[in-house]
């Protein structure tokens, strides 16, 4: 039954309009639609829960099947594999063997990273009708994602560049050195460079390929670097340094030792280099060449020479010759040897350079000694002999015999002075001389000065020279008097600490040379020096006043206790010795009996107290003091004033 409402509208019957049915099928459409999609919409949600985390079905990574499999089991199907492909070598062929670096050194492996990914995401992507056909196809059909490998490009420009920078060697250049006292070569050694620009970019452009292969072979161009420096030019350079340093030898006529500088000097100076034009050769720095001359002017320099005698039993019997003197400049010479070294830069081989010197004749030339010779003999009155106890005051006779072995043979030439210190030179050790006496403060001191007793030698001298009637020059009498000497005749001669110089000269003022020579003699505790003075007579006579005493100041005694001394023990270090003022005047007359010389010389000795050691222990009776001398005549004029007390000089 059909109920209607009164509102109700009644449908006519009979065919229905055409618009009425178009409607009504698009609605049922729209409707069917709507409900497959709503049912296709719940099917997919339904087959993604299914899928959820994992690889939807159909799809492989290259021939690797990864469907339905979470991330962490398709990587690891993918690793096993792929792993291989880090398991390569770029090998790197170079001239010293091949270099090889791992393929895992570069990071090069399959993107397993990336590859599952991409994986996951298929068929994850877009709106859900896409999402559905997507899934559809792939469903139906499968999908096959490529296979990629990854590497870390600049990894492979830094392993090639550190494997290829081993194959750089820088060139290494030849040198010459000094070696013992020798030049020697060091051998040049080529270098090389290697390029890795062509094997990073090879390497680079291959790595990414799957199919590359397991071992990578890449060239690695090599370019020599030859020298700056060949050993060829080292050697030339070697033989001109050789020529250049050869010893360089003073050539000075009539010497005794030829002076050079060495050989070994001139390498020390020698360097070498590379030259503006590209060449390579030696260099001598001549800077320290002056310190060089300067020493060896003083073996160069040397003083004239005089002609000199020889003796035989009293008689002239020959002429010893005569040389020149030289002395060095300094400058001139320097200029000689740094022509000689250009010359010898220039190819010349020369060995030897005259130096510049400034000559000085002899006073006395051979010539002039032999026109003398035959007039020539022993002086009547030029000799005089001095005896002296052999001891420790006097170096044991040495401080007196070595300055008459130097002045044996000694020439003065006529006008020519002697001296006493330059005619034996610098004392020294080295010579021989030893600690002797000297007079310190008043008191001897038996080993106070080097060369202490050599006023024996002067004292002597001195004698010889004044009793032959030359015109003597300078002389001191000693502090005290020394009773071997003649009495106001004695000549002490010292150099002081302080430089103060004290000697014994006299001038040959003849017309003829005088050959002066010196001996001595020892026997047992007790021994003598004596010079003998040759030259032509000139016929003079020489007469001496007799010593005249004044103002004796007498001595005393003492005596000093020691313990340095065993009890009882006596030392005599002091002899009481008299002061007194002697004057003695020499009268020298030609062969005509006129006066040339008269010298008057005043002696003021000081007065010295006697001291006598005793080792403590043992009474001692006091010495006697000694008797005193008569006082002299009072018709005899007074002496003039007192020279003042001279310093100490050595013990004579």
């Amino acid at each position: 039954m059909t109920t209607t409402t009164p509102e109700s509208i009644a449908i006519p019957s009979g065919p229905r309009p055409r618009s009425s049915i178009r409607t009504r099928f698009v609605v049922a459409f729209v409707t069917g639609l709507l409900v497959a999609m709503a049912v296709g919409v719940g099917a997919m949600y339904a087959f993604e829960q299914q899928y959820a985390g994992r690889i939807l079905p159909g799809i492989r990574i290259g021939p690797v099947d990864v469907s339905g499999l979470d991330p962490a089991t398709a990587a690891q199907r993918l690793h096993a594999e792929y792993d291989g492909l880090a398991e390569g070598q770029i090998v790197l062929a170079g001239p010293d063997g091949p270099i090889a670096i791992g393929y895992d050194d570069v990071g090069r492996r399959a993107d397993i990273d990336g590859l599952v990914a991409e994986a996951m995401g298929m068929g994850r992507n877009g709106n859900p009708l896409e999402r559905a056909v997507a899934d559809a196809r792939t469903a139906m059909r499968g999908a096959t994602i490529a296979p990629r490998v990854t590497f870390d490009p600049d990894l492979v420009a830094t392993q090639i560049s550190v494997a290829v920078g081993l194959l750089t060697i820088d060139p290494v250049d030849a040198a010459v050195v000094l070696t013992e006292g020798a030049f020697a070569i060091v051998p040049s050694q080529d270098g090389r460079r290697a390029d890795p620009a062509g094997a990073i970019a090879e390497a680079n452009a291959t790595l990414g390929a799957m199919d590359a292969p397991a071992r990578l072979t890449l060239d690695i161009p090599v370019t020599v670097v030859p020298p700056a420096v060949s050993t060829l030019e080292a050697s030339d350079a070697k033989t001109l340094a050789d020529r250049l340093t050869d010893q360089i030898t003073l050539a000075i006529a009539d010497v005794d030792e030829p002076q050079s500088i060495s050989a070994s000097r001139l390498r020390e100076w020698t360097a070498f280099a590379p030259t503006t034009e590209g060449g390579y050769a030696p260099s001598i720095d001549t800077a320290g060449l002056p310190e060089v001359l300067a020493k060896l002017a003083k073996k160069v320099d040397r003083a004239p020479v005089n002609a000199s005698f020889t003796t035989n039993g009293g008689q002239i019997t020959g002429v010893t010759p005569s040389r020149n003197g030289y002395t060095m400049d300094l400058g001139g010479t320097l200029t000689r040897i740094q022509t000689l070294l250009a010359d010898r830069a220039a190819g010349a081989v020369i060995t030897s350079v005259e130096p510049a010197l400034a000559v000085s004749g002899p006073v006395l030339t051979t010539a002039e000694a032999e026109a003398a010779q035959p007039t020539m003999q022993k002086l009547p009155g030029g000799t005089w002999t001095t005896y002296f106890p052999i001891s420790e005051k006097n170096g044991f006779g040495a401080n007196i015999w070595i300055p008459a072995r130097l002045i044996d043979g000694y020439v003065v030439a006529p006008r020519a002075t002697f001296d006493f210190w330059d005619a034996i030179g610098p004392v020294t050790r080295a010579k021989g001389y030893k600690d002797g006496g000297a007079i310190i403060n008043g008191r001897t001191e038996p080993q106070g000065a080097l060369a202490g007793g050599i006023c024996s030698c002067s004292t002597t001298l001195f004698n010889a020279a004044l009793r032959a009637g030359y015109e003597m020059g300078d002389r001191r009498n000693h502090y005290y008097y020394i009773d071997r000497y003649p009495l106001g005749l004695d000549a002490t001669v010292f150099i002081s600490a302080s430089g103060a110089r004290q000697t014994m000269s006299f001038t040959n003022d003849t017309d003829y040379p005088i050959l002066i020579r010196g001996s001595g003699y020892s026997k047992g505790s007790r021994g003598y020096v004596k010079f003998d003075l040759y030259s032509v007579p000139a016929g003079r006579t020489v007469a001496f006043t007799k010593p005249i005493v004044k103002n004796i100041r007498r001595a005393s005694d003492s005596v000093q206790y020691t313990s340095s001394l065993a009890p009882g023990v006596r030392k005599r270090i002091e002899y009481p010795v008299d002061g007194k003022q002697v004057t003695v005047t020499r009268t020298v007359r030609d062969r005509n009996g006129n006066v040339i010389h008269s010298n008057t010389y005043f002696s003021n000795y000081a007065r010295i107290t006697g001291i006598m050691l005793i080792g403590k222990g043992t009474p001692v009776v006091e010495p006697a003091p000694p008797p005193a001398e008569p006082a002299p005549p009072p018709a005899e004029p007074a002496p003039p004033p007192a020279e003042p007390t001279p310093p100490p000089p050595p013990e004579g």
